[in-house]
């Protein structure tokens, strides 16, 4: 089979060739490029997947099995001789599908997981059949030329310049812990690309201050660690009555951090808490970052996709002026795991703060001072400006100079493939949906006696505590047994499988939590877990 060989800039990319009708056929074998027995797995791989979709809401949403029962059950030695491909299928049926969380079902009320969209499911085992590299161009061509075009298309939803850029990661931590990265490296004025600077960043470092909001993700508190910051430079400041940064208490802290000759750093705005869905007033908290000479890095792994809601997306004002966002799409996106990234104003100070040059990556290195902007030879010794259509379009992008990650899969393919299929309208109309059954469910919440909305109810997020009254209108129970009985109401539904939900802490007291974020839900399915709900307070009332 003949290769393909790079093209010259200015040419057109080649399709990839039909194989010779006479070429010799694959050789026989359980483990060898078959193309009957791949058709055979392929086929009954699908049907396993489609069996497991479409039987979510005719079993429970938890398992039943304890994680001990679950070690006993998968415990075996690593087999020396072949398990036959029927018998894993079937152990998957048997064995993995009933003790699998429900995410998917329409009775998953838990965290940010979605029901996946079947094109981005299926994408996945052709992303694994081509098994790229994404780390670098010769390793992924058309999957680097496909993960730019999306980087593209989400820098260009949140309103980012031209300029900016960005790369995929496997979720929104290390998008975060991306974007603090580059907060520092703006702060000393240090990047990967100054090859001679050796220095370590000593006290500069140990003076550098970030803020962020009390409601904001623990990837946070990550960051900072692994950055080798002390927990002490994170400043957490409270939030408002909508749990929301608070702005004046922000301003405040970065007043008082440089009186006390600290370096404010990184102002960070949430859209979105995994906690209530509140979104901070990103506007408000990218004018203090301004006046302070700070990088502005906006987490939006949850409420990122708002953006595309001609009804919601004004929530997010000011994120344009972001110098950094996290985005998650195997949230409301609706991809499958795991799909983040980071994208940031400046492009080339991201390329250039992860800038290496390995050896065996064969990748020509300039010396001139300025290597993002590479000369290239146009195949007749004459020298050519790169193009100026957009960031790095049109050159050999290596996508493991632009973060973290050296060894990355293709995860671009399903953004790609999913976003065509899907077009902006329709995940726009699935988050509006989402966002107005949670707003429903709250007001039935509201309705009914012995329990109360807790929250801001922005999002897809609906908090409410459940605090029973007595016959005078009083409290029976105090707030430590209030926060005990709404443990119980959700450890009894989890037990039941009718339905998962989660409960977190706010302001001190425990609330339950319940996330709308599923394209397929309907406002039938939230009745329905507001009568699960009242049937499991009757049945643990009744016991007191």
């Amino acid at each position: 089979m003949k290769p393909i060989r790079d093209h010259e800039p200015g040419e057109g990319a080649r399709a990839w060739p039909a194989p010779p009708a006479d070429e010799a056929p694959e050789p026989a074998g359980e483990h060898s490029l078959n193309e009957a027995r791949m058709k055979e797995m392929g086929y009954a791989m699908v049907d396993l997947a489609v069996e497991y979709l479409k039987g979510l809401e005719g079993r429970r949403v938890y398992g039943p099995v304890s994680p001990a029962g679950l070690d006993e059950m998968f415990s075996e030695p690593m087999p020396d001789d072949p398990v036959p491909f029927q018998e894993l299928v079937q152990d998957c049926r048997t064995r993995v599908f009933p003790n699998t969380m429900g995410i998917g079902s329409r009775r998953y009320f838990g965290m940010m997981n979605p029901a996946p969209l079947p094109v981005a499911v299926f994408s996945e085992a052709l992303t694994a059949a081509m098994n790229q590299n994404a780390a670098s161009w010769r390793h992924a061509p058309s999957g680097t030329a496909i993960e730019k075009t999306v980087i593209r298309w989400l820098c260009d939803l949140f309103g980012l310049p031209r300029d900016s850029f960005g790369t995929l990661t496997p979720g929104g931590s290390l998008a975060n812990i991306t974007g603090l990265k580059l907060a520092i490296n703006r702060k000393l004025g240090r990047h990967l690309a100054q090859v001679d600077n050796l220095d370590g960043p000593g006290e500069a470092m140990a003076r550098l201050v970030f803020y962020v909001s009390a409601q904001a993700h623990y990837s946070f508190d990550k960051a900072v660690d692994l950055l080798g910051l002390g927990r002490g430079q994170l400043r957490k400041i409270p939030v408002d009555g909508l749990y929301r940064i608070d702005p004046v208490l922000l301003e405040e802290a970065v007043e008082q951090d440089k009186a006390a000759g600290l370096n404010p750093c990184c102002i960070i705005g949430v859209a979105g808490t995994t906690n209530t869905g509140s979104i901070d007033k990103l506007d408000r908290v990218a004018a203090v970052a301004r006046r302070h000479g700070c990088w502005f890095h906006v987490d939006a792994a949850y409420g990122g996709a708002v953006i595309l809601s001609k009804m919601y997306g004004s929530m997010l004002r000011g994120i344009d002026s972001a110098d950094s966002i996290t985005v998650d799409p195997h949230k409301w996106f609706y991809m499958p795991f795991s799909a983040g990234g980071i994208l940031v104003r400046d492009g080339d100070f991201l390329r250039r703060s992860f800038l290496v040059h390995p050896e065996y990556y064969m990748e020509k290195v300039l010396r001139d001072g300025d290597e993002s902007h590479e000369i290239h030879s146009n195949g007749h010794g004459h020298r050519v400006m790169p193009d100026t259509r957009g960031f790095h379009h049109g050159d050999k992008v290596n996508f493991f100079q632009y973060g973290i990650q050296g060894s990355r899969r293709l995860d671009a393919l399903k953004l790609w493939l999913g976003f065509r299929m899907v077009g902006k309208k329709q995940f726009a109309a699935w988050v509006e949906n989402d966002i107005e059954l949670a707003r429903r469910m709250a007001a039935r919440i509201n309705r009914i006696a012995d329990f109360r909305i807790l929250g801001p109810n922005t999002l897809g997020i609906c908090n409410f505590r459940w605090e029973p009254v007595g016959p005078d209108g009083g409290l029976r129970f105090d707030d430590e047994e209030n926060d005990q009985l709404n443990r119980d109401l959700q450890e009894l539904v989890e037990r039941d499988g009718d339905a998962w939900f989660s409960y977190t802490i706010l302001d001190g007291r425990v609330a339950l939590r319940v996330n709308v974020e599923n394209r397929c839900m309907e406002q039938s399915d939230i009745d329905r877990l507001i009568e699960v709900i009242k049937r499991a307070a009757a049945r643990i009332l009744a016991d007191k």
